[in-house]
């Protein structure tokens, strides 16, 4: 439970401070002439590559990351509700009660952002320990002096490059800042909250059905000891 907790708030930092460094580049324009402000997005910035401990947060970084997709992936076997019934667990219903509104949308968030979430996860993992990738590419796709730009090379560039979500509208139909540029943005930094809004709805659906299960139990118990010590004696 413990270890689950600390990956999750874990989670929900990296999910929280990458969404707001989409905008990193707006954020120090902002605070240019504010050295508190810049120091502070600075900050965030380490937090979020390097967790405040320089290079050996980092190479951590790249571990938890793998983490999460370790999490996404095992979340969506347990999640799959089967062949009959799978399309019902993709939207969020009335009239359900809380608790199972809770599970629908944890479920909804899962599946439509599971790609974004792998996506951040594996190139996540490649920018916090970049080589055991480059040695994969090397392995897969040895290098010719002969030959141009390699295919590996392209993938572990745009693996990285996607990370960020700063890609000048690249992807869309047009290219360069401007309206595509800001919707990209917006869409990265809203699919970057996924992680965090599952975590959320994680710890409702663990406090329902663990938590408040023992507290109900241990709120009986209590009353039970109590009427006993209230019997008269003889």
């Amino acid at each position: 439970m413990w270890s689950a907790i600390g990956v999750g708030l874990y989670v929900l930092m990296v999910s929280v401070t990458g969404s707001v460094l989409v905008y990193r580049n707006e954020l120090y324009r902002a605070a240019v002439h504010n050295p508190t402000g810049f120091r502070l997005v600075s900050k965030l910035l380490e937090l979020h590559d390097d967790l405040l401990a320089g290079e050996t947060g980092r190479r951590i970084n790249g571990v938890l990351a793998l983490l999460v997709i370790v999490i996404a992936g095992t979340g969506l076997v347990v999640w799959w509700p089967g062949i009959k019934t799978w399309r019902r667990s993709l939207a969020v219903h009335r009239n359900v009660g809380w608790q199972h509104f809770t599970w629908d949308l944890h479920s909804m968030i899962g599946f439509w952002t599971f790609g974004f979430t792998l996506l951040f996860g594996l190139s996540g993992a490649y920018l916090g320990n970049p080589q055991p990738f480059q040695d994969l590419a090397d392995r897969l796709q040895p290098a010719d002096a002969n030959e141009g730009t390699r295919l590996v090379d392209q993938v572990i560039y745009w693996l990285a490059y996607l990370h960020f979500g700063r890609i000048n509208g690249i992807g869309i139909p047009c290219s360069g800042p401007g309206l595509c540029d800001q919707i990209t943005k917006l869409t990265w930094a809203v699919f970057g909250l996924a992680p965090a809004a599952m975590f959320v709805t994680g710890v409702m659906m663990w406090w329902n059905r663990v938590v408040r299960k023992k507290l109900r139990r241990t709120s009986r118990q209590s009353q039970a000891q109590t009427a006993a010590m209230q019997l008269p004696l003889g």
